[in-house]
């Protein structure tokens, strides 16, 4: 039986900084990935008919907030593109429910976002949006607004995720103004660039298309077994989507807490999809509850036209009303029938997009985050900080990679803090 010392399931990009961290250290390292490609949820590809490369999952990047994913792209040579669709100021919207918007700053203030145990206290937030918002009889278009502009931090139904999870987004931006208005970049080629660069760091210890179905804990170390075979190792990084490790065989000790996060499983659905359209002009909008955000792009051949929902009842029903929603809100906008888009909520290797947390989760992600060896989690999802961010799949990874170096070297695996 193939035996390393670390074997790390999962290259999206906190796998694929962990195994590089690891490999830099003198470790052995595998990294196992079931697609046939790196970068997880992030995934960039060419709309030909446009003559540009759109991303299918995530995007953005917030400079002055996001700084390791800034080291990483300075470490790789890759740089960031400005934004050329029109801005949309999320001023209407906190002139008309100021109060709520102090409210939540004020929230906000009492969250330290850089703690890993930040939830702590805080339990009477610890419920959905709309169960917060519902006390208050906001009328109905500011609640459509805020609602529209959380949905950028969330990508979920206010039905299901927690209010506490939105209130961890406005502290670490500082505000809630900071969250909304936030200067936001994509990565010039795609955001899965930054993956495919790690990945030259890496690619004599990946394996592609392996997907693992089982990892047991052994007397000494553990083996990890897929339809291909069975490999042991004396430690396991998990580095994949929380919303997959239901459908794993977990044979180890996962505390309570964490094993029932696994097992619900997170809020994080939302629909995205591009189009190539006629538009004389750039376009950007929001809406709620159909094409909640609304921008454009030109690329070589054409411009495109990129939205989001919440994806119910499920991704393709959400698309299309949030079209129709598009060529009603933009009457100068004509689509011209090329679509693109990628079912996050159905793949069999993400069961939803990024993270969006309900009540009474957070202290299994904590769990899950702060697990010893022999088997280590780790991932966007879990972050300490930027969870459901790229800079928190960054962090997580370079973090994971570091509490088992100093096991390994010292003895001693520190509480996670990535």
């Amino acid at each position: 039986m193939d035996h390393h010392e670390v074997i790390v399931v999962g290259a999206g990009l906190a796998g694929l900084c962990a195994t590089r961290d690891l490999l830099a250290a003198g470790i052995d390292v595998l990294l196992l990935e079931a697609r046939d490609r790196v970068g997880g949820r992030t995934w960039s590809v060419p709309f030909d008919s446009a003559g540009c490369t759109v991303d299918l999952g995530a995007e953005w990047v917030a400079p002055e907030h996001h700084g390791n994913v800034m080291e990483e792209l300075s470490r790789y040579g890759l740089a960031l593109e400005r934004s050329s669709e029109a801005q949309v100021s999320s001023a209407s919207c906190l002139d008309q429910i100021q109060w709520l918007v102090k409210l939540c700053n004020d929230i906000a203030a009492e969250i330290d976002a850089g703690k890993p145990d930040w939830y702590l206290g805080h339990a009477q937030y610890d419920v959905t949006v709309s169960q917060f918002l519902d006390q208050y009889g906001i009328r109905e278009q500011a609640v459509e607004e805020f609602l529209a502009h959380s949905f950028a931090l969330q990508g979920a139904s206010p039905d299901r995720y927690s209010f506490l999870n939105l209130c961890h987004e406005f502290a670490a931006f500082g505000s809630v103004e900071a969250a909304f208005s936030a200067a936001e970049r994509r990565i010039a080629g795609g955001a899965q660039a930054l993956s495919v660069a790690l990945a030259t760091d890496v690619q004599q210890s990946m394996q592609l298309a392996w997907p693992v179905k089982r990892i047991a804990q052994r007397e000494r170390g553990v083996v990890v077994e897929g339809p291909i075979g069975v490999i042991s190792a004396n430690n396991v990084v998990i580095a994949l989507p929380l919303n997959v490790l239901g459908d794993l065989e977990l044979d180890f000790p996962i505390p309570t807490r964490a094993r029932h996060v696994i097992e619900q499983r997170h809020a994080g659905s939302a629909a995205k999809g591009w189009a190539t359209a006629e538009i004389p002009a750039p376009v950007e909008s929001i809406g709620w509850p159909y094409a909640v955000e609304v921008y454009s792009r030109t690329g070589s051949r054409g411009d495109v036209v990129c939205t989001f929902a919440v994806a119910e009842p499920d991704h393709p029903h959400a698309l299309v009303r949030s079209w129709a929603e598009v060529e009603r809100r933009h009457r100068d906008t004509a689509l011209s029938g090329n679509f693109l888009s990628h079912d996050w909520i159905t793949d069999p290797y993400a069961r939803g997009t990024w993270l969006s947390s309900a009540p009474g989760q957070s202290s299994g992600l904590h769990e899950l985050a702060d697990m010893p060896p022999p088997c280590l989690f780790t991932g966007g999802d879990i972050s300490r900080g930027w969870y459901g961010w790229m800079e928190g799949a960054v962090t997580s990874g370079r973090d994971v990679a570091h509490r088992l170096n100093m096991f390994l070297s010292e003895g001693r695996c520190p509480v996670a803090s990535g």
